[in-house]
């Protein structure tokens, strides 16, 4: 990766198949495979610190171990039955399965990753990884081990009322943020330190928690925060138990923004939510309301699904508009929006959208092993100057795609000692509704950050500018229609119903998000950014304010190759699991700052290490890659 003053630029990423695994093969007809839920959220993750992979069936957890260096999955090490909070719960999408899990997420909080899951009947279940690798160990470290029931005990186990979806963890505040169907999002905040105690009570509050703590943790006493004891909000000393109350209608997926970081002074966290009818909220969690909500229009198209929270520090920063959005034509942008889906057919392997007619031929010969997406070569992306005129438009407001830009009313923004002024834009059905009109005082620095939301079809991203912990703003949205759109009328009827890019991955150090569409094919794009002037270039935070943001989609999978031989089975994809090779997982000291001894958003590695991906289908056929640049 090309570096000056710390500014990480674009290269293109390599993309390398590596293993195939059929759900016959893996599972023939003599050994019955374990049953799987469908209409869910992604029920697959890897450990980033263990070769573990979990695999979520019904109301238990499959622990797999992956072999280096395909990824091949053996029967399971260990199989864990979730604990239920009570008897008799009721599920919303299986009457007869109430306590299967809806979504499985792996996390830190603090210094201890967790395998958490979300049930149908309401549950929020979460286990230690280190426990579940322990007890691993203890019966066997090989890979032949016959698999066993594990007995231990919840790290975390409460109930949100209504079937739950969404889960987030704020990794430094010690939070966990779950949503549910009854429109409400459950915040869970664990006790801290007093913040004025000594160097020492500090890091003693930062150290792993021993195996008694462990078994603990969900059953200590929760305080539910209301309306007449909010002054507890600030009291980190207590469990509080905070509820956001604004959505109207289910909230598939939330997420906090900068887990890594928290000032204990100031307490304040900011979480995204979305919701199926398309609503956006950034909320406050201390002050327990919104900042901004964005409203979609009336589209069916528009539900929310996924989101991802990303600091603009690990953007590539780029040279040109073809590196920025992946192509040099047909891009149409103006000060405020982007619409790049023209920049879709530059895109290797593009042409294995129209599944149809490949569908339609007949494949002989054996399946490739190896494919390589190699975008060293960006010949793609520059066409003869003598055609046609670049494309860099102004935006019509009437054209298809402008309905998600947030309506700013005129306001002015300003970057250090120099002040933007927006012009005022014309009314459209998305618009933002900020909760405070506040101007941003000349000479304060403001700061950036990006939000990236999928609906049923499309990938947008919102450049947020944050002038105080009140007054965030968006400034631009960059918008990708269809970006994974395709014609399955000639499979399962069903697979249709399922259209929506409810899977959303942010690797921070490749500075890639991945994209998973439930009907079976995933997008993998780079953040971009490119200065807005050439000071921007000696800005070794690499976070100005106002640069110009984008993505470009750099592959899809599965390859054009696997889907003329048929590995790509006709069935949904049941989640995709991100996570780094064996061998190169992630290190406590990873967290850690070297300077100051504490996390912060430079204790993710920036050097370069390979990091797997895998497809895992409702048949039990698994796809594996690995990434790296």
């Amino acid at each position: 990766m090309a570096r000056k003053g710390g500014v990480k630029y674009f290269d293109p990423i390599k993309i390398t198949q590596c293993g195939y695994q059929s759900g016959a093969q893996r599972y023939p007809e003599s050994q019955p495979p374990p049953e799987v839920a469908a209409y869910r959220n992604s029920l697959v993750a890897f450990s980033q610190y263990y070769n573990l992979c979990f695999v979520a069936s019904l109301d238990t957890i499959l622990v797999h171990a992956p072999i280096y260096l395909d990824q091949t999955l053996l029967p399971p090490r260990s199989t864990i039955n979730i604990a239920s909070s009570n008897t008799g719960l009721r599920g919303y999408i299986d009457p007869g399965h109430p306590h299967s899990i809806n979504h499985l997420v792996v996390a830190d909080l603090g210094l201890e990753e967790l395998v958490i899951a979300v049930t149908d009947d309401g549950d929020v279940v979460a286990y230690a990884t280190r426990s579940i690798r322990n007890e691993i160990n203890h019966h066997g470290s090989a890979y032949n081990t016959p698999a066993f029931h594990s007995v231990i005990k919840p790290y975390f186990l409460r109930n949100v009322g209504k079937s739950a979806w969404g889960v987030a963890v704020h990794q430094e505040a010690r939070l966990i943020a779950v949503s549910c169907n009854s429109t409400k999002i459950h915040v869970f905040a664990f006790a801290l330190g007093d913040p004025s105690s000594s160097s020492s009570d500090e890091a003693s509050d930062h150290q792993d928690v021993g195996p008694d703590l462990l078994d603990s943790l969900g059953n200590i006493e929760w305080v539910h925060v209301i309306k007449q004891n909010e002054q507890l909000l600030d009291d980190r000393s207590l469990n509080l138990e905070i509820v956001l109350e604004e959505h109207q209608a289910n909230i598939p997926n939330v997420v906090f923004y900068n887990p890594f970081q928290y000032d204990r002074r100031t307490g304040d966290v900011f979480l995204v939510s979305t919701d199926i009818n398309g609503v956006t909220n950034l909320w406050s969690v201390q002050q327990r309301s919104i900042i901004v909500e964005l409203m979609p229009d009336t589209s069916p198209y528009l539900h929310g699904w996924g989101l991802a929270c990303i600091d603009p520090f690990y953007a590539r920063q780029t040279k040109s508009t073809c590196e920025l959005f992946g192509a040099k034509r047909g891009i149409f942008t103006n000060k405020m929006f982007t619409d790049t889906t023209d920049a879709l057919p530059h895109v290797p392997g593009y042409e294995s959208n129209h599944f149809t007619k490949r569908d339609r031929m007949k494949i002989a010969g054996e399946a490739p092993t190896n494919e390589v997406i190699d975008n060293d070569d960006d010949e793609a992306l520059h066409d003869d100057e003598d055609d046609d005129e670049d494309l860099e438009l102004e935006y019509s407001w009437q054209e298809p795609g402008a309905d998600f830009w947030p309506l700013l009313n005129g306001h002015n923004f300003a970057t250090g000692a120099a002040e933007l002024s927006m012009p005022p834009v014309t009314p459209s059905p998305m618009h933002a509704t900020p909760q405070t009109s506040a101007i941003k005082p000349q000479g304060v620095k403001s700061m950036t950050f990006l939000i990236l939301h999928t609906t049923r079809t499309d990938a947008r991203l919102l450049q947020m500018l944050k002038i105080h912990t009140k007054d965030i703003r968006p400034v631009k949205a960059i918008t990708c229609r269809s970006i994974l759109d395709q014609d399955v009328h000639h499979m399962d009827r069903y697979l249709k119903r399922l259209q929506r890019l409810n899977t959303v991955h942010h690797v921070p150090e490749l500075g890639i998000v991945i994209i998973g569409d439930q009907m079976g094919r995933v997008a993998i794009l780079t953040i971009t950014r490119r200065p807005c002037n050439a000071n921007n270039d000696k800005d070794k935070s690499g976070s100005a304010s106002l640069d110009d943001v984008g993505f470009r989609v750099e592959g899809f999978l599965p390859f054009t190759a696997q889907e003329d031989a048929g590995q790509r089975p006709k069935t949904d994809l049941l989640g995709v699991a991100v996570g780094p090779v064996q061998g190169h997982e992630r290190e406590r000291e990873d967290l850690l700052d070297e300077a100051t001894g504490v996390k912060s958003r430079r204790g993710i590695r920036e050097k370069g290490r390979p990091w797997r991906v895998m497809l895992y289908y409702w048949d039990h056929t698994v796809l594996s890659y690995e990434i790296r640049r």
